[in-house]
């Protein structure tokens, strides 16, 4: 009696190698952000994941790629933190509070998500490919805030002397400024410090009350209760 072929069967599915792949990446920014972008290699990779060194390279094939690989999901996932930030808040200067405070604390420590970002800026001047992920970032980034500091004025909440574009620039350079001191301890800088500073920083150049500005959102939320 013949048999039917027995059909192949994938040992692994397309959900668990999508699964593994985020893992990998996952603790491949963790050490780009505490080791630098130069000591992510397919073994220590793979110490942080179990995974085995052949494993990481069927997946990505060459450092290069893993490195790029990381970068992309890092930054894309922060696109994404950002815009959630942006849907969330119910009010304009909600809105600009939450996402001036998330550039300081967001749902990565301020150590991990910055120590990231510090060595992929550095990585990206030599790297063309890397280069292209964080700018593409950094358009979106820079892109919610101009939204967000328009509609602010337009709506009479705020008074800046920049137009939105120069200010969204502006307050994105002050942040990485902010970001690279306090990482590195200067001006005994905390991400707490950080955090008073930029809201005080923007709430100056937004042409409004400082403390008003501060307790905005606590008043919101109060108000919403």
């Amino acid at each position: 009696m013949n048999q039917e072929p027995r059909k192949r069967t994938h040992a692994v599915t397309d959900e668990a190698i999508a699964e593994r792949r985020e893992t990998i990446v996952a603790h491949a920014a963790g050490i780009i952000a505490t080791k630098g972008v130069d000591r992510c290699t397919f073994g220590a990779v793979s110490e942080a994941t179990s995974f085995s060194v052949g494993m990481i390279q069927h997946y990505f094939r060459t450092r290069e790629r893993l490195v790029l690989a990381t970068v992309e999901y890092r930054t894309g996932a922060s696109v994404r933190e950002w815009q959630n930030i942006h849907s969330a808040s119910t009010g304009t200067l909600e809105r600009l509070f939450d996402l001036l405070t998330f550039a300081v604390e967001g749902e990565t420590s301020f150590e991990q998500a910055w120590g990231f970002w510090i060595e992929v800026y550095s990585a990206a001047h030599k790297d063309e490919n890397i280069r292209v992920h964080v700018a593409t970032a950094l358009l979106a980034w820079r892109g919610i805030f101009e939204a967000t500091l328009d509609e602010a004025v337009r709506e009479g909440l705020i008074r800046p002397f920049h137009d939105p574009e120069v200010l969204a620039t502006l307050l994105l350079a002050v942040v990485d400024g902010l970001a690279i001191q306090t990482l590195n301890g200067i001006y005994n800088h905390s991400p707490a410090k950080m955090i008073e500073t930029l809201r005080r920083f923007a709430a100056h150049e937004f042409g409004i009350d400082e403390q008003d500005f501060v307790s905005h959102k606590s008043q919101a939320a109060t108000a919403a209760r």
